[in-house]
């Protein structure tokens, strides 16, 4: 058993004390038995009311019935969560859960003691929260151990997608939000489906998504009340981008049917993407050539740029090679615009890998071998596509790893 006799008997005084609190002896029972663990009909009270207390609708019958089929799924996915992190003697900390549920206080914009105090007026013990709040730092925890360590993103995928994001600015960009819901197994489609609806249905009649997000979705980004942030037009899959292209900004998706499951999407907001500045650290080698140049003269420079283009190890040195064989002009030539750089200079270096030398171009003044040393561009944000990339497949991971878990457990449900 979870909890001590003791802790029960605590637990059902204060339940009790609530008007339509079930029968002490059906909260004693067991709701699910997962792998030889009980799920009590407590817990899954207790997370019912949790539940609807965060998203914000009227506890009713009919809600409570509607809830309860995706109550128990995530109550027994958290169990065997915990179970696998107890195998790998992942443990969570007094301290996390206190810190987890003060930011949780935080966001309600309420002090961590008078939200406490706000769960108990509405029967929601303590413990109901903190059972839900470690369970969600086990796995966020257990990802961390048995998936993150396998996901690369490399810098050539991200450098492929920062330039079609290039190719396509003034595209469509959108702030969305989603939950989502896994069919692991073809015989329970319609099942999943249904819980869709209901989630939508929720959503429709006024629940907060974040809240529902993070009670149901089981997409990573569930943690983070299923914020995704900006995506651009062409970066989700065709359906889900089908459905925005007809969506209003503050608008909801029905639930969406994609090769993995049910998505519910949240369109936050839109707008055309701007062309962002692109600035570089630029240096050259410049090897003159006079006016009406010959073209054995071409060929001479030509052949000598190649055999300086070998020595070349990166930016370090560059300016002393530049020195010793380059003419006027050649070295560091500080932070410039693109936009501002002349059209055959600019095509050469907007893509070229950071540290690498060009092919010789040829200039009005003579052949130049050109080098970035440092690119920013204030429109696109590195570090969120790589954190984009890693969320994409942390995700399908994550679904493959839970999905193995419900297929190796031993799952009795008993309502």
């Amino acid at each position: 058993m979870r909890r001590l006799a003791g802790q029960f008997l605590m637990s059902l005084a204060l339940v009790l004390s609530v008007a339509a609190t079930p029968r002490a002896q059906d909260l004693l029972r067991a709701a699910a038995v997962v792998n030889d663990e009980i799920v009590s009909m407590l817990d899954v009270d207790m997370r019912l009311r949790l539940t609807i207390l965060s998203s914000g609708l009227k506890d009713t019958p009919k809600l409570r019935q509607r809830m309860m089929s995706q109550i128990m799924r995530t109550l027994i996915d958290e169990r065997l969560q915990a179970q696998e992190a107890a195998r790998l003697d992942i443990k969570i900390t007094d301290a996390q859960i206190e810190n987890a549920i003060a930011r949780l206080a935080s966001q309600n914009k309420m002090a961590p003691e008078a939200f406490l105090q706000l769960l108990e007026n509405r029967g929601v013990l303590k413990q109901a929260l903190s059972d839900q709040v470690r369970a969600q730092l086990l796995w966020q925890a257990l990802l961390a151990r048995r998936i993150r360590p396998s996901i690369q993103v490399s810098d050539e995928e991200v450098d492929e997608i920062i330039a079609r994001i290039r190719a396509t600015q003034g595209a469509t960009v959108r702030q969305i939000a989603e939950i989502f819901l896994s069919i692991d197994n073809p015989d329970r489609a319609d099942q999943v489906r249904r819980n869709a609806e209901r989630i939508f249905e929720q959503l429709r009649g006024g629940a907060k998504f974040a809240a529902l997000a993070r009670q149901f979705s089981e997409s990573a980004t569930a943690a983070r009340g299923g914020d995704i942030g900006w995506v651009q037009e062409g970066q989700l899959p065709e359906e889900i981008d089908k459905t925005l292209a007809a969506m209003k900004p503050g608008s909801l998706s029905p639930p969406i049917r994609t090769l993995d499951g049910y998505h519910i999407v949240w369109l936050r907001d839109q707008r055309q993407r701007a062309a962002g500045q692109v600035t570089l650290d630029l240096k050259q080698i410049l090897f003159a050539l006079p006016s009406g140049a010959t073209a054995a003269q071409k060929s001479a420079a030509a052949a000598q740029a190649a055999q300086v283009r070998d020595r070349i190890k990166g930016c370090e040195g560059f300016d002393e090679i530049a020195r010793t064989v380059g003419s006027p002009g050649s070295g560091d030539l500080g932070t410039v615009k693109l936009n501002d750089l002349p059209d055959i200079v600019r095509a050469t270096v907007a893509d070229l890998p950071i540290g690498q030398p060009s092919a010789s171009v040829t200039l009005p003044n003579g052949l130049s071998i050109l080098m970035v040393c440092d690119r920013v561009d204030s429109g696109i944000d590195r570090e969120r596509i790589v954190k984009q990339l890693m969320d994409e497949r942390i995700n399908i991971q994550s679904r493959r790893f839970m999905r193995d878990l419900r297929r190796n457990a031993n799952v009795d449900i008993r309502i």
